[in-house]
């Protein structure tokens, strides 16, 4: 009897211990499988934002008129043509309920060159989009069209990225007008100013001002106020800017909330300039990766 009863405790034993390390085993499984959960939710909130602010930059302004074409007797000041396009994107997204516009300037005066990304960051701005009219000068051999300038990615190139991808957006809505795409331009600093890495500074104050605040920010440059086919095509009339504006506000709902498939890439004509002079420029072609 007394080793019937030894054997008994034994098995009794071994199946507690058999139960006790299934349990523990459910138990450590029960909080991987939570800690997993968590992950993907965590990443989820990352990946989908719910609220945009978007900073305009209407170029110029005041005492600034920026480019000046001269047709049919009168006058186009590009300042006058950024705030129009200001104000139609502005109207265009107002329908949207998770895009706020921000803007540098409402009326005609000029802010200063340190102030506009400044007022960007303190708006919480995600995107400082600077908004322009051009005209021919020695910099670049085109006369015509839509460009956008963007940062080289020389320095935080994180967020220099996600301005080239905002401007891919922007060229690829603005030839849907009709506009020719003279594609992207990158210009480098001439007085050797360099970036904390060593590397040569953007050249455009709001671009390397939008870099070193964390902003992604691109200089749009929609036509050519001097020229008579844009002028005729895209400036003649309120009517026809503001054909510019919606472009620029598809561009804006696109990059914000858009959906695009994995891997899917945009190519772009580069033009780098490196001293102001067109003869020195470097031209290239480049794919930026939109999702």
């Amino acid at each position: 009897m007394i080793r019937r009863r030894g054997f008994a405790f034994f098995i009794g034993l071994f199946c507690f211990s058999v139960l006790a390390g299934c349990s523990a085993k459910s138990k450590t499984e029960v909080k991987k499988t939570k800690k997993v959960s968590t992950t993907t939710e965590s990443v989820r909130k990352t990946i989908k934002k719910k609220q945009w602010v978007i900073e305009l930059d209407p170029g110029h302004g005041g005492v600034d008129s920026g480019a000046v074409g001269k047709f049919d007797g009168k006058k186009v000041l590009e300042k006058d043509v950024n705030l129009k396009i200001a104000y139609g994107i502005s109207d265009a997204l107002a329908s949207y309920p998770n895009i706020k516009i921000r803007m540098t300037r409402s009326s005609d005066t000029k802010p200063g060159l340190g102030e506009r990304v400044s007022k960007a960051k303190k708006d919480g701005a995600d995107l400082f989009i600077s908004l322009h009219n051009n005209a021919y000068g020695d910099g670049v051999e085109y006369d015509h069209g839509c460009t956008v300038l963007v940062p080289t990615g020389y320095y935080r190139k994180e967020v220099a990225s996600k301005a080239q991808v905002l401007g891919c957006h922007f060229l690829e809505q603005l030839k849907k007008t009709g506009l020719e795409n003279q594609g992207f331009l990158m210009r480098t600093s001439e007085k050797n100013q360099k970036y904390p890495n060593g590397k040569l500074q953007d050249y455009y104050h709001v671009i390397q001002d939008s870099i070193y605040k964390n902003i992604p920010g691109v200089i749009v440059e929609h036509s050519f106020v001097d020229h008579a086919g844009d002028y005729q095509k895209f400036l003649l009339s309120d009517e026809k800017i503001q054909k510019m504006a919606k472009a620029d506000a598809q561009a804006i709902v696109d990059y914000c909330l858009g959906s695009r498939q994995k891997g899917q890439q945009n190519r772009q004509k580069v033009t780098l300039m490196v001293d102001g002079k067109k003869e020195h420029n470097q031209y290239f072609y480049r794919k930026f990766l939109l999702h």
